[in-house]
């Protein structure tokens, strides 16, 4: 019992003087609580600052871009031309519209060129068709070939284009160009090719004949033997739909006394061919064929010579 009142004394005397020394501590300075609550108010102030600031990308370091961009690209690489002279070269097979075909101002149209690879290179798709000069007629400056194509084969390479708003006759001019820069056309002259076109606003347009084309082919190519055949071949060649009359006329008068007529159900040509029969000691007289327009218009597109060399 005396054990429980010594630790109740003890404990009580232990309370008391804890509570002197509260008592007793002296009171802290308003200056000192005047910077405190300065710091807070401060501290306050930056984190507004901070939750408030705008959200900023990390920029990757600057050595790294730089090496990015200074890294070349396969598209950059130019090929190495090839030593061979005769690499890149090509042949006009056919087209389509034909040249000075009729079109409504602004009308679309594809204009088809039919190609052949006489060179001795593959053309692969990195080979381009590029706009040369004259009218662009809404096209692009550049097209990629749709294929490869091998010595002596042929490709058709299509573009859509659109006739200009304005009256007139328009021709875009265009080539080929290879992998390492080398701009080639057509034929032995090598020439670019071209869409030319007629923009006209007639009701009822003017369409009809624009040329009549000749090749000869002499069988056989060189020699004198019996007989000698000519092969005349004629392009006839409108600008739109048309009802055309055509007779052959020849030097010797064996020419066609009724013409005949030609259905064409759009701008287009029709090739036609006649022949020749010459024998060794016919006359040495230079002879001349001719095709003649009867309808819609009569018109003359000059003559094709055929010369004796075996008389």
């Amino acid at each position: 019992m005396s054990d429980l009142r010594t630790h109740k004394t003890l404990v009580l005397l232990i309370a008391l003087a804890l509570l002197i020394t509260a008592c007793g501590a002296p009171a802290a300075p308003d200056s000192t609580i005047s910077t405190a609550v300065a710091q807070t108010v401060q501290a306050g102030e930056v984190l507004t600052a901070t939750a408030n600031a705008p959200t900023l990308t990390p920029q990757a370091p600057t050595a790294e871009v730089t090496a990015a961009a200074a890294t070349p690209t396969s598209a950059a690489t130019l090929v190495s031309a090839p030593p061979d002279p005769n690499c890149a070269k090509a042949s006009l097979i056919a087209e389509n519209p034909p040249d000075q075909t009729l079109l409504r101002p602004g009308e679309y149209f594809w204009k088809t060129w039919t190609v052949q690879n006489v060179g001795t290179c593959t053309w692969s798709t990195a080979y381009k068709l590029i706009f040369l000069k004259g009218d662009l007629m809404g096209g692009l400056t550049a097209y990629q070939l749709p294929d490869d194509v091998a010595p002596n084969e042929q490709i058709d390479i299509s573009i859509y284009l659109q006739a200009p708003p304005t009256l007139g006759t328009f021709t875009g001019y265009w080539r080929l160009q290879s992998p390492w820069e080398a701009n080639f056309g057509v034929g032995a002259y090598d020439e670019p090719i071209y869409v030319q076109v007629v923009v006209s606003d007639d009701k009822k347009p003017d369409y009809g004949v624009t040329s009549v084309d000749y090749q000869l082919v002499r069988d056989p190519a060189v020699g004198c033997p019996t007989n000698v055949r000519f092969t005349i071949y004629a392009t006839i060649t409108t600008n739109g739909p048309a009802d055309v009359d055509y007779r052959w006329v020849q030097s010797d008068g064996n020419s066609m006394e009724q013409a005949k007529p030609l259905d064409f159900k759009e701008a287009g040509s029709v090739t036609l061919k006649r022949e020749w029969m010459i024998g060794k000691g016919d006359s040495p007289n230079p002879r001349w064929a001719q095709i003649i327009i009867e309808n819609p218009d009569y018109q003359e597109f000059g003559k094709v010579e055929i010369l004796n060399v075996c008389p």
